[in-house]
């Protein structure tokens, strides 16, 4: 049974390594002239994933902008997930899921694997109830070829006095949690391990010594565009990662939408940027 990451490097050959956030927030859908519903969410799903067809390695589901709509919202997550699946992507459920260890193992039943109720390639969880209590989600991801990406160090600002603040031996919040991954990953052996992380690509070039503690960890780098990072960035931050590294697009994709030949475009000027991180 092939890995989550060793899937993502043969896409990323064909595809480039680019992730693409499938995010159909109010603000989008009323950019799109569609409604605010289920229905809405469907159209705009299907066109996204129209748009990208055969162009993505990865596409990114953000589970909040569905479970809003409740069970309906949720039902649309599954479609949109077989759908990601069928169009040979692979599929990045971002639920951000953290608590203790005995919940864990129900989000990891229900996200993670073909076995599962949504069937996805791969799940983001939190780490901030200890990234021991996440054991059940990394131990299905190791038995089901299906990957977890941790978040160490996001983009947004308001998570950087958590992820700075300093343990007892001097290490920020995140160099732990990057080490924590490291040692998982390595205890599996040698390769690119199932355990992933988050590290916005707008951190700090002072940071970028937190990729190299990763060295065996697929990374995803979200904050291009709005956020204020270019690709250039994450080929400049994330350097010593090379071939690990998934640029994550969202909303300066979506953006271009709803013409189906806009969105499209827009999808390749991002996917070719991001073949620099593979060339």
């Amino acid at each position: 049974m092939a890995s989550f990451a060793e899937r993502f490097a043969d896409l990323s050959i064909h595809r480039s390594p680019l992730c693409l956030g499938l995010d159909p927030s109010p603000e989008l859908l009323r950019h799109w002239d569609l409604a605010d519903d289920p229905e809405g969410l469907r159209t705009f799903c299907g066109r996204v994933l129209e748009a990208a067809d055969g162009l993505m390695a990865v596409i990114k589901p953000q589970s909040g902008f569905f479970e809003r709509f409740g069970p309906a919202g949720m039902a649309e997550l599954a479609a949109v997930t077989a759908q990601i699946r069928d169009r040979g992507a692979l599929c990045l459920i971002d639920a951000k899921r953290g608590d203790l260890a005995g919940t864990m193992v129900g989000y990891a039943d229900a996200m993670l694997g073909a076995g599962s109720g949504f069937g996805g390639d791969a799940l983001t969880v939190s780490p901030y109830l200890g990234l021991d209590a996440l054991r059940p989600v990394f131990d299905r991801a190791a038995a089901t070829g299906t990957g977890v990406f941790v978040v160490v160090q996001s983009s947004n600002p308001e998570g950087r006095a958590l992820q700075a603040a300093r343990h007892p031996d001097g290490r920020t919040v995140a160099e732990a949690l990057a080490d924590g991954i490291s040692a998982w990953n390595a205890a599996l052996g040698p390769g690119t391990g199932p355990l992933g992380a988050v590290v916005g690509a707008t951190i700090d070039p002072a940071s970028t010594g937190l990729v190299d503690r990763l060295p065996q960890s697929l990374i995803l780098a979200p904050g291009i565009g709005p956020q204020g990072a270019a690709m250039a960035d994450v080929a400049a931050k994330f350097g010593s990662a090379r071939g690990r590294v998934l640029p994550l697009v969202s909303r300066a994709v979506l953006r271009a939408g709803p013409a189906p030949a806009a969105l499209r475009d827009a999808i390749r000027r991002y996917q070719e940027e991001a073949w620099s991180l593979w060339r």
